[in-house]
């Protein structure tokens, strides 16, 4: 092993002794280091900074991308485990371990730009972050935080360099998480799913230390692929750690399962007014073959139409008033989707929902109540709760996402029914978004403690339970501006529809109709695209192509730029965990729980007008 390890091997055995009599003390001390390694890395594997790097390598453009993709994946790994270990450390602990955690956390964040900075960039291309950086480093070299065995390797040099040092880094963090394993066993009020989480944290460093190691044995010293190597070679070798380092087309198994990233046809058809919705959203169903589909899924199930299982994932649970109709799905249009499913032979079929944090404050809040007030029924099909029917799951990849909605898991064809909305952070809020209420509520995935970020918790489902099928409604009423995913006072009618076996290739079209040009602008598409992989130039538009008019998203002005900006931490850390952001609920339908207090009424009314947050006049 190399010296790091060696080092921290020897301070491992130090906490062994100090702490022999109190396992939790010395599960903490781990716990900072290893937020303050991962948030590190993080930093210092960032995708910005790794595409400047290769794109100054000697190497061909298949074997560039084979080498991003890779990274980025190990990239996206470490952010993952970073979040979920000061999740951890804030459940944990009292508000001065608290303060600790976001210290170590900025600690590593620092550390991870300095380092970075002086492994990746030269005095010549920018002297003043150089100047920064060994400033930083050096300082840190005083305080005895960069030990000198680690500074040697502080230095701009060939890229293999930089992979051989990570490789003793690697298998570091994977004997740091190896003794949280450990310790985990003996703490009897630990999190239950810690010590396989802490597992699946090790496998992850132990295949990114053998990731390293494979493009330090390609790579030679002018940063172009060694003699003997080729780009079949590095490709069979990174595909033995596993396939997802890999881009989605050189995938074998993955691709089978799920059509996410495929790209394909998306269907686009715009009607000249209300009257006739029914005929064109019957009319989309058809040109998308969406029968021929369901027909090609028994096929592989080996079943006939009528034995499988279809679920349908619409949206309203939002709703709050029957005056703003511009964040439900049309229950005509679902109505009509779940009809045509009987007559393609179709069975049982479930339309399936999840109650959401409104249930935090308000009364009569479950799927049936909602879905009742909304007009929401139908004898095509049934209604199901997802959130009283959650049930275990261990995911592959990810953490704290640990159940999923029966229903949805066991369906043999899911559909993804979404309703165009825009939103301050994601920008664009479609089809591939609408799948989050199927597992973990999604509070459990916003605030400060969370152990996953939001679009994580949204991957891990749409990786293992994914959409066949994506619609999305965006016809006589959608929600425009910056908070349009609550609601929107002035709906706009675009008058469209869109559909795809690709959910994702459905998002992008809709998203740039809407006026996000680049889809990776939102973070869940921008997740969706690390994990599942596409490319505009694999998605074919079957009918109208152009952008909407008259559409204001959250960045049409200065004002609605700077709230959108700075929408999601104000939320995290100042919303009482959601108790201002709450519209202007219809409550003779669903009182409050308990009577608002003076200073949340006068909160949330002016949260209201900040954001134009109120019900259609």
């Amino acid at each position: 092993m190399g010296a790091i390890y060696d080092s921290f091997e020897r301070q491992l055995d130090v906490w062994s002794r100090r702490y022999a009599e109190s396992p939790r003390d010395e599960m903490i001390q781990l716990c900072l280091t290893a937020l303050e390694r991962e948030e590190l890395v993080t930093v210092g594997y960032r995708e910005d900074l790794m595409l400047r790097r290769l794109a100054s390598m000697k190497v061909t453009h298949d074997v560039h991308e084979i080498v991003h993709h890779a990274l980025v994946w190990a990239w996206k790994d470490e952010e993952m485990h970073a979040i979920y270990i000061r999740g951890a450390l804030l459940r944990l602990g009292n508000w001065y371990l608290r303060a600790n955690t976001f210290t170590r956390q900025m600690a590593g964040a620092i550390a991870g730009w300095a380092s970075s900075v002086r492994q990746h960039v030269s005095w010549r291309h920018a002297p003043l972050s150089r100047m920064g950086a060994s400033f930083i480093t050096a300082a840190g070299a005083l305080a005895g935080k960069v030990p000198r065995d680690v500074r040697q390797h502080l230095n701009y040099g060939p890229f293999r360099n930089f992979c051989m040092f990570n490789v003793d880094a690697e298998r570091t963090a994977w004997l740091c998480w190896k003794r949280m394993a450990e310790l985990a066993e003996q703490i009897p009020d630990f999190h239950p799913n810690a010590v396989a989480d802490f597992c699946r944290v090790q496998a992850d460093e132990e295949r990114h230390a053998r990731l390293f190691q494979i493009l330090a044995d390609v790579l030679d010293d002018n940063d172009a692929l060694a003699e003997g190597h080729s780009t079949e070679s590095l490709t069979r070798r990174i595909g033995e750690v596993s396939e997802f380092f890999l881009p989605r087309r050189l995938r074998r198994n993955y691709v089978v399962r799920n059509s996410l990233g495929g790209g394909g046809k998306v269907w686009v058809l715009e009607g000249a007014g209300v009257k006739p919705k029914l005929d064109f959203f019957q009319q989309l169903l058809r040109e998308s073959k969406l029968a021929e589909r369901i027909r090609d899924r028994a096929v592989e199930a080996g079943r006939p139409v009528k034995e499988l299982k279809v679920a349908i994932k619409p949206t309203f649970m939002l709703g709050y008033d029957r005056s703003d109709t511009s964040i439900i799905t049309d229950p005509p249009l679902l109505d009509a989707l779940a009809r045509y499913l009987r007559e393609a032979g179709c069975d049982d079929i479930a339309v399936v929902e999840s109650r959401n944090i409104y249930d935090r404050f308000f009364h009569a809040r479950t799927v049936r109540e909602v879905a009742t007030y909304f007009g929401i029924h139908s004898p095509y099909y049934r209604l199901v709760d997802g959130s009283e029917e959650q049930v275990p799951h261990s995911y592959f990849r990810g953490f704290a996402q640990y159940s999923v909605a029966r229903t949805w898991k066991e369906a043999d064809f899911r559909i993804s029914f979404g309703k165009m909305r825009s939103h301050p952070v994601e920008l664009a809020y479609l089809t591939v978004g609408n799948v989050e209420w199927m597992g973990g509520r999604c509070d459990e995935f916003i605030f400060a403690e969370r152990q996953a970020h939001r679009e994580t918790a949204i991957m891990m489902l749409l990786d293992e339970f994914p959409p066949h099928f994506a619609i999305l409604d965006a016809y006589e009423s959608a929600a425009d501006g910056l908070v349009g995913v609550m609601g929107c006072p002035r709906p706009k009618r675009p008058l469209r529809f869109y559909a795809g076996a690709d959910p994702l290739a459905v998002d992008i079209v809709a998203a740039r109709h809407m006026g996000v040009r680049d889809p990776r602008k939102s973070s869940i598409l921008r997740a969706a695209s690390h994990w599942f992989g596409t490319s505009s130039e694999q998605i074919e538009v079957v009918g109208v192509d152009t952008p909407l008019a008259d559409w204001n998203d959250p960045y049409h002005n200065d004002i609605s730029t700077f709230l959108s900006l700075i929408a999601f931490p104000v939320y995290v850390m100042g919303s009482g965990r959601g108790s201002l952001f709450l519209p202007e609920m219809d409550e003779a339908a669903f009182p409050f729980i308990r009577p608002e207090t003076f200073t949340e009424r006068i909160g949330r009314r002016g949260m209201r007008l900040l954001l134009g947050l109120r019900r259609p006049r």
